[in-house]
């Protein structure tokens, strides 16, 4: 009985010290820096900078944008449009101001006609961004700073398979902190589990 109770106290103790050498900007919420969109030669470019770790999130097109926390619809120019969330984030500093630039810019670009926020609440934000039409996409993440980058073509060629349809992108995203600590109870629980079943069968 005695060794069950030191290899369940040993396995609390992993999980604290793999929480403890996760860095203290992975235990906040990362905050949105800066929205910007630019053209290039064959795309035009999105881009979403955060301070942290660039946070879970989902890229897709939808029939309509709705504000996040009332649902109500929201009108953005272009006919296609292309809703950004990003879960466990934020879009404003700790007292309250808001971060990322202005809520609504029209760059005037070939494909990107508008970026809006449509929500900052309960640390999920959303953007929508207002196309010409549905294009091919390409969704990558950079880092030096945490970026995330939103390519749309302009040549009606290339992108993600089925992106310039419908339907949503794959995920992308930072879970290296959820998956260690998951990996670790997993491990914790098992040990556990099969000590005990040897010492019921022992006794």
């Amino acid at each position: 009985m005695r060794l069950v109770r030191t290899l369940l106290v040993a396995s609390l103790v992993a999980v604290v010290l793999a929480l403890a050498a996760t860095p203290a900007g992975a235990q906040s919420s990362p905050t949105l820096a800066d929205v910007r969109a630019a053209g290039h030669p064959g795309f035009d470019r999105v881009v979403f900078e955060f301070q942290g770790d660039v946070p879970e999130h989902t890229v897709r097109y939808v029939d309509q944008l709705v504000e996040d926390g009332t649902g109500e619809p929201v009108s953005v120019a272009g006919t296609a449009d292309l809703q950004v969330v990003f879960h466990g984030a934020n879009a404003h500093g700790e007292d309250g101001t808001p971060s990322g630039g202005p809520r609504r810019s029209s760059p005037g670009l070939t494909a990107v006609k508008e970026v809006a926020q449509i929500g900052d609440f309960e640390a999920v934000v959303s953007y929508g961004i207002g196309l010409d039409r549905r294009r091919p996409l390409t969704v990558s993440t950079l880092s030096g700073p945490s970026r995330l980058v939103i390519d749309v073509s302009t040549t009606g060629t290339g992108g993600s398979a089925g992106a310039g349809d419908s339907g949503s992108l794959p995920f992308t995203g930072s879970r290296t902190r959820t998956l260690l600590i998951t990996a670790l109870a997993l491990v914790a629980t098992g040990t556990t589990v099969l000590l005990l079943a040897r010492h019921t069968r022992a006794a």
